[in-house]
């Protein structure tokens, strides 16, 4: 499940760079409704003109900081409930009661990853876009507070009073975590699942899945939920994420090819081709019918500029399959390479 993939979301700041690092990260969770303006003053005059969802705006602006918008935002009667982010490179402690005190709906600190941002405008869908809302962040608050000290009976009451006002995957993921930790294994499955129900592309929610099978005994299970895991990091370009996984898996049960095969894709991306190879390698020995490992392999040969070692990889994916049109098309281009004077 994305988030509300019909959403306007106004982006506000002279940063290119921010305009297109969040653009393409709000795109990877279904937000693809997406405006842009420079300053302050422009973006509040854009928000009276397309009353937007979810404003994000940079704190640091010339003329109107984005704190200075977000207080005119709550001063207007009719535009004084859209949720406002506040996007900064690095912030005090005296600028984040500032902040609160404002009413802004969440705060994002550079270096940001597109699972916080999920998490956080997923939190603002859940407790600030509906008439209960207040009420049920008020008690979420309360029971995160209570699980940060170590009170899980009293933060398992809060919680279960959420969720008579609203579903929050969030929440369902703080009461397995508390399951999880009191060994109520079945009923901390149960959560972690009710949590995927809701949004299934929940990396965390699969992953704590998988480390409560673990503590089992049940490998197999574990394997699964890793993997699902595993292939959203990998999806949403979250690779140091997706590498831990995988390599987990590999600790798990090291004859598993896939697994290989998603890390060499992680490795291609980073440039770590010799790495890419070697978990390639790796995989071809579990399995050497496998006509895409060695088509894998020969792509990261050929990115290395090793156009016959790419060459004899596209040959063997080819007597194993072929029809595999790519790698045909592969290694003619290699050959055409060769004979160009």
């Amino acid at each position: 499940m994305t988030i509300a993939p019909g959403i306007r979301i106004l982006i506000i700041g002279p940063n290119a760079f921010l305009h297109k690092n969040l653009t393409a990260m709000l795109a990877k969770i279904g937000c693809t409704s997406v405006e842009h303006t420079d300053d302050g003053p422009s973006g509040w005059e854009l928000i009276k003109r397309i009353n937007p969802g979810i404003v994000i705006a940079q704190w640091e602006m010339p003329e109107m900081n984005g704190l200075a918008l977000l207080r005119v935002i709550r001063s207007d009667t009719y535009y004084a409930d859209t949720p406002v982010v506040l996007w900064t490179n690095e912030i005090t402690r005296s600028d984040v009661i500032k902040a609160g005190e404002a009413g802004v709906n969440a705060i994002l600190v550079e270096p940001l990853s597109v699972d916080i941002l999920e998490n956080k405008l997923r939190l603002i869908m859940e407790f600030d876009m509906s008439p209960s809302a207040k009420k049920a962040r008020a008690i979420l608050e309360k029971g995160d507070a209570y699980m940060r000290a170590g009170v899980f009976d009293r933060a398992l009451q809060e919680y279960e009073n959420v969720l008579t006002i609203l579903e929050s995957a969030e929440v369902y993921y703080n009461i397995g975590y508390i399951k999880t930790a009191r060994g109520e294994y079945d009923e901390a499955l149960a959560a972690f699942r009710k949590a995927t129900q809701i949004n299934q592309l929940f990396a965390k929610a699969y992953q704590a899945m998988a480390e409560v099978y673990i503590k089992m005994g049940n490998n197999e299970m574990a394997e699964k939920y890793l993997n699902m895991a595993g292939e959203i990091f990998l999806e949403r370009d979250m690779h140091d994420q997706a590498e831990s996984i995988f390599n987990e898996i590999i600790s798990l049960n090291p004859n598993t090819t896939n697994v290989y095969n998603s890390l060499g894709i992680i490795y291609r991306r980073q440039n770590r081709h010799a790495d890419a190879v070697k978990v390639y390698q790796k995989a071809v020995k579990i399995d050497p019918e496998d006509e895409n490992i060695h088509f894998n392999m020969g792509r990261a040969y050929l990115e290395m500029g090793q156009n016959h070692l790419a060459r004899e990889c596209f040959i063997r994916a080819l007597r194993i399959n072929p029809e595999f049109e790519t790698a045909a098309a592969m290694m003619k281009a290699i050959d055409a390479l060769g004979r160009t004077p």
